[in-house]
């Protein structure tokens, strides 16, 4: 792959910084200015200013997944969805006060949603508070080819396209039956934006906890598992003692050195060591593309994991509910 193909390719539909020369950007010893977060566009005119990752970091970061490809795992033939719970939060306040522009990571999201749409699955799309989905929209074009894959961008933004309706007037979460019936499990993606409120979303963790006791699959992964800290809002955590991939504390700390996040996260966005209060225990030290099943919950630790993740979550969903059998959920 041509490195001046890829520079192109990374920051199309992206703001470049002016200060940073993507023409010669030397990836070994980058320069300050390029590993300078980037003001981002307002997506409404009262908001603070904020802030996407600098331009090395995109580009070191890239393809936000590896080895991208059609799965042909078996057909789910019922009636039962999955219910995607994603944030329309976007604006995550650092320590210091500046907030980084985040959302849901396009790879995270739509990479699954893709294989699971392939795999005959519908979906219920829900926000905590019934706003639409905030997407990461500068991980759109982060999508490139790698390793003898192909670029794989037009399919999210594909995904993104088929399902732009739902996602854009999802159902708040206390409109969803408490009882989980008529759901085959629950996907929730990461990204940066889960932190700010979905481990508050009350309605959220009533139905995390019942998704545990009828041993519903509950799927997530990056920072998407913080939402399960919500389980213990109004009674027992349900998830101490079970074993779980997220992205780490200590990549989220590193991340500001090359202009990443433009700040460190507050102490109470720090996932990782919040599940680890409620007794959970951490499967990886790495932001890597692992992946990891402990009962109902199917977990993996970052965006790189996205395929593998789609691959693990599948043919469980498909044995637990009568694979290729049209007398299911």
């Amino acid at each position: 792959m041509g490195r001046s193909w890829m520079i192109a390719l990374v920051l199309d539909g992206f703001l470049a910084n002016a200060d940073c020369d993507v023409d010669t950007i030397d990836m070994a010893n980058p320069s300050p200015e390029c590993l300078q977060p980037v003001m981002a566009e307002k997506r409404r005119p009262d908001e603070p200013d904020s802030y996407i990752p600098s331009v090395y970091s995109r580009l070191a970061f890239s393809p936000s997944t590896r080895g991208v490809r059609d799965l042909d795992l078996g057909f789910y033939r019922g009636n039962g969805k999955i219910l995607v719970y994603a944030t329309s939060k976007y604006l995550v306040e650092m320590a210091n006060g500046k907030f980084f522009n985040s959302g849901v990571h396009t790879s995270e999201l739509l990479v699954p949603l893709y294989h699971f749409m392939r795999a005959g699955f519908n979906f219920d799309f829900v926000t905590r508070d019934g706003g639409a989905f905030a997407l990461e929209e500068w991980t759109f074009p982060m999508a490139i080819a790698a390793d003898g894959f192909p670029a794989y961008e037009h399919l999210l933004r594909e995904t993104a396209a088929k399902y732009s309706k739902e996602m854009s007037h999802p159902m708040p979460t206390a409109v969803i039956p408490k009882d989980l019936s008529g759901y085959v499990g629950i996907f929730i993606p990461g990204g940066h934006g889960p932190l700010v409120e979905s481990h508050l979303d009350t309605d959220l963790g009533a139905l995390l906890r019942q998704a545990h006791a009828i041993e519903l699959p509950v799927m997530s992964l990056c920072h998407g598992p913080t939402a399960l800290r919500a389980a213990a809002l109004g009674g027992e955590f349900p998830f101490k003692g079970y074993k779980t991939k997220i992205f780490p504390d200590s990549v989220d700390a590193w991340s500001p050195s090359v202009g990443y996040l433009p700040g460190h996260l507050k102490p109470e966005d720090q996932a990782e060591s919040k599940l680890v209060e409620l007794g959970m225990e951490i499967m990886n030290v790495e932001m890597d593309d692992s992946v990891y099943e402990d009962r109902e919950l199917i977990t993996a630790a970052s965006n790189l994991g996205a395929q593998k993740f789609s691959e693990l979550a599948i043919p469980i969903l498909l044995a637990k509910y009568q694979m290729n059998s049209s007398v299911v959920v």
